[in-house]
């Protein structure tokens, strides 16, 4: 007889947000058993990045599923939506922007979005500093977990789990239990580097405007250029280039992903300044200036993110008792804002799967279940690559920049410049706001 999902011992690697997510549903669904093992040693030892904008068809199903509506809606920014395209000389070209009335996919920041669900799981759900090391096979239809702690000095006790789902990034390692080391993600072949500013309004006011409140691009010589505003005022930004995978090490920069300022293995600001050096010497050299201060004003340490993604073929015979979500199962290029919210959807799906026939008497096996969700996710994953393929290939080459800028900014790309559409979008937003339809 299978045993109730209530009565399993249900093991997620990885603290993300579809790790969370997971977590909640299944714990609102009435699964008490659920933990979370981290790999980092606290809270707030991983820097949490730029925001992302959850869409009302994927990642907010997470969110209502959750019953984190008000939480969402208290953090969340409908003025994130704006788009900006640039070029090289700090010229605006195309403005898409925000109606707040009309909002469906509002921006969150990425520890904004962490904490809420974070905040709302049990007491005692996250095992934090546990590095998931292997897993076995044993009786019952069990799952034996080695963990150590993060610098794997210390061997944690065996963790004894009736189902592991891995949670735990591009780099996971839970992966190769579930496609038996088949499929791997592959380099794209682009490499970003990522700064932030303080308090963008007052110490880069030309970028600010620019930025607006939401996404700016300039996509120019090659180079893809991101700036995106948080919550707190701050300014993330990127810029992309097709190098090498090993081009980080072969300049010489002392980067790592999740470098921390307080940290230790932070880079030095000698590594700093090379880096900035770089950026304005040899990436754009004949960009405007206010992309120059920009990077002068970048608060250390600069992070690398080194892209990689799924291959589109990739397909695997389930297992019975493990699986994969988010970017362990199907890695994507950022280039459509799809990653993390396919990644929650995921979440959404796979509780939803586990639990459906939670108070039947006959439940489906642990292994149709498992199959049922890996089917839909690689299906729903695949619609979403091929997006993301054509943003990625637009954004790099001269001629499909253009077809880009017509796909985001829609109307506004052809009247921008021949309406005031920025300030009847303003003002449908102060009305809105006013009689309190939005805030």
């Amino acid at each position: 007889m299978n045993k109730n999902i209530k009565e399993m011992r249900i093991v997620i690697v990885g603290a993300g947000p579809s790790g969370l997510g997971l977590a909640r549903v299944l714990q609102l669904k009435g699964c008490k058993n659920v933990k979370i093992y981290e790999r980092s040693t606290h809270k707030y030892s991983r820097l949490q990045g730029s925001s992302l904008d959850l869409h009302a068809n994927l990642g907010q199903k997470l969110i209502i599923a959750a019953g984190l509506q008000e939480q969402f809606a208290a953090f969340s920014r409908p003025d994130g939506e704006c788009f900006s395209f640039c070029d090289k000389s700090g010229i605006l070209k195309i403005r898409k922007p925000y109606l707040k009335i009309a909002s469906k996919r509002p921006e969150i920041d990425r520890g904004d979005l962490r904490d809420i669900i974070m905040d709302s799981l049990l007491p005692d759900t996250i095992e934090w500093d546990y590095h998931f090391k292997s897993l076995k096979q044993i009786e019952n239809d069990q799952i034996e977990i080695t963990f150590t702690n993060n610098d794997g000095t210390i061997v944690r006790d065996a963790v004894i789990a009736d189902l592991v789902i891995g949670c735990d990034g591009v780099h996971s390692k839970v992966r190769k239990y579930v496609t038996l080391d088949q499929f791997k993600p592959e380099y794209m072949g682009i490499t970003m580097i990522e700064g932030e500013i303080q308090d963008a309004k007052n110490s880069c006011p030309e970028i600010y405007n620019l930025v607006n409140q939401g996404l700016m691009f300039v996509m120019e010589d090659g180079i893809v250029m991101f700036a995106q505003q948080k919550t707190d005022g701050n300014i993330v930004f990127s810029f992309a280039q097709k190098v090498d995978k090993d081009w980080i090490n072969n300049q010489g920069f002392n980067l790592s992903v999740n470098s921390n300022p307080s940290s230790s293995s932070s880079s030095s600001s000698s590594d700093d300044d090379d880096i900035k050096n770089y950026l304005k010497n040899k990436l754009i050299p004949s960009w405007s200036p206010i992309f120059h201060k920009l990077i002068d004003l970048s608060m250390a340490p600069f992070k690398p993110r080194v892209l990689y993604r799924a291959p589109i073929n990739q397909e695997w015979k389930s297992q019975s008792n493990i699986t994969i979500i988010g970017d362990a199962a199907h890695s994507i290029s950022p280039f459509a804002g799809l990653g993390c919210n396919i990644a929650l959807y995921d979440s959404f799906e796979l509780a939803n799967i586990l639990t459906n026939d939670i108070d039947c008497t006959n439940q489906k096996s642990l292994l149709e279940k498992i199959e049922n969700f890996e089917k839909n996710m690689l299906n729903r994953w695949r619609t979403a690559a091929k997006e993301t393929m054509e943003n990625e290939n637009s954004v790099f080459l001269p001629n499909g920049i253009d077809a880009l800028k017509k796909r985001i900014g829609g109307f506004y790309y052809y009247f921008n410049c021949i309406l005031s559409v920025n300030k009847v979008v303003n003002y449908i937003n102060y009305f809105t706001d006013l009689i309190l339809l939005t805030k």
